[in-house]
């Protein structure tokens, strides 16, 4: 069995995404021709990831229909937060790989060649966790990557729950990750409910392993565009752009 097909994909896609101001599910809205969540599903495949899972709310029987049976489907009844989303999966019943990635249904631009870097990377260290960050030139409410003076990881911060020397920090934690799946599942019950929303965040079981000394893996990639989350038309509009240059830079090289 290859390194890519140990590994399942999880895609977080429950969200209404008001912002988009669509009629569609968020994951549906379309996106060079096909929906959002598609083409992250496509670069999975294409990374040769074994099985995609969509965790699947607002919208679910509209995202079934339309994205149809190359995926499974996983339903979150409330919608509580990206680690709530993946609780979600903890008795799915395809669970047979080593290693779980897990990514949010919003970004599309995500290449294959960059999970396949992510899978590798992971399997090299032996890790618990690794996960994408970037550093990035917009200001943007992503988690902060705290390292050391010689660049060990520290930990992981939520916007919302950064000093202003944090808020400075350019790497950010979009929540594209890779696990170990016995790891994952065994610490996801020791994430607590966030004091200001009650929501559970994903992004704190970097601390929770860290604190394990199981080995957590930041691997930085530096097209930032990759991992940026749309929310808004103008975002949309921007990404469409992206693509336009790549696809330009890709015809005179």
């Amino acid at each position: 069995m290859s390194e890519s097909k140990q590994t399942i994909g999880v895609i977080l896609a429950a969200g209404k995404g008001t912002r988009m101001q669509s009629t569609l599910p968020k994951p549906l809205v379309n996106f060079d021709g096909k929906p959002i969540v598609q083409h992250i599903i496509d670069a999975l495949y294409a990374s040769a990831v074994d099985k995609v899972a969509l965790i699947v709310g607002h919208g679910a029987n509209e995202v079934r229909s339309t994205i149809g049976s190359t995926v499974d489907y996983i339903f979150q009844l409330q919608q509580l937060g990206t680690a709530h989303a993946v609780m979600q999966a903890t008795n799915y019943t395809n669970w047979n790989s080593k290693n779980i990635i897990v990514f949010v249904g919003d970004a599309p631009l995500i290449t294959s060649n960059t999970i396949e870097k992510l899978i590798c990377e992971h399997n090299k260290q032996g890790a618990a966790c690794t996960f994408l960050t970037s550093d990035f030139p917009l200001k943007l409410p992503y988690a902060r990557v705290v390292r050391d003076r010689s660049g060990i990881l520290v930990k992981c911060v939520e916007e919302k729950d950064a000093t202003p020397k944090e808020l400075a920090i350019k790497e950010l934690l979009t929540s594209h990750f890779i696990f170990n799946a016995a790891i994952l599942f065994k610490y996801l019950p020791d994430i607590k409910p966030d004091l200001d929303n009650g929501e559970l965040y994903l992004t704190d079981i970097i601390d929770i392993l860290l604190k394990k000394r199981l080995k957590i893996i930041p691997l930085k990639i530096n097209d930032y565009q990759e991992l940026v989350g749309l929310n808004t038309p103008e975002d949309l509009t921007w990404a469409s752009n992206e693509l336009q240059i790549r696809s330009k830079a890709q015809l005179t090289t």
